[in-house]
């Protein structure tokens, strides 16, 4: 009769349930709304220099007068004020967000709000494929004839989907992390990278 005694197996190492960190609608409202106001603020400066802001007291109290004299004024316009004024939203676009969206994944918004766009693996996206397949898309669609402001309703809608993730989102392989919600690294997995969000 064997009267050794097996040792009890030791139990498995605990591991944390994941963590969700991805950002709240609220957090993603805001973030979008400050960056409208921004833009709004930069077009403004911009319809200002080009003298599309100056208006007869008297046109302004009419609203079809005032539509006709901002439509004469731009009319108005030299080929090449007309192009700055096309162009003028992605210049404001790259110079507003630029370096954040390069080094950090953030548009201002989006950073005075502390989230951030990161790839499923929570690294900041490379800025190339951020600008081609997140935001291009958005712009793409947008330009579409008629039908482009529903099909930007249709990528903002699917926000209200389980993962919580835009169309563009999914295009462009990212989601959007809080960042006061920390991720914490497994033990054992490899040292993170220096573009990593990850704890």
């Amino acid at each position: 009769m064997n009267d050794q005694h097996q040792a009890p197996e030791s139990p498995p190492p605990y591991t944390p349930p994941p963590v969700d960190n991805t950002a709240s609608y609220g957090r993603r409202l805001g973030a979008f709304l400050l960056d409208g106001l921004f833009m709004m603020i930069a077009m403004m400066f911009l319809m200002q220099y080009l003298g599309l802001t100056e208006m007869d007291p008297e046109k302004a109290k009419n609203p079809e007068a005032m539509q006709a004299a901002l439509i004469a004024k731009l009319g108005a316009l030299s080929n090449g004020q007309k192009t700055i004024l096309t162009m003028f939203p992605f210049i404001a676009f790259f110079g507003l967000h630029g370096y954040l969206l390069s080094r950090y994944g953030q548009t201002i918004g989006k950073r005075m709000l502390g989230i951030a766009i990161v790839t499923m693996d929570n690294r900041i996206p490379p800025f190339f494929q951020l600008i081609s397949q997140r935001y291009l898309t958005q712009w793409l669609a947008g330009m579409v004839p008629v039908i482009g402001i529903l099909l930007r309703l249709v990528d903002i809608l699917a926000i209200f989907r389980p993962d919580r993730r835009c169309i563009h989102d999914h295009l462009a392989k990212t989601k959007v992390i809080d960042l006061r919600i920390p991720v914490v690294q497994s033990p054992d997995a490899a040292v993170a990278p220096s573009n990593s969000l990850i704890v």
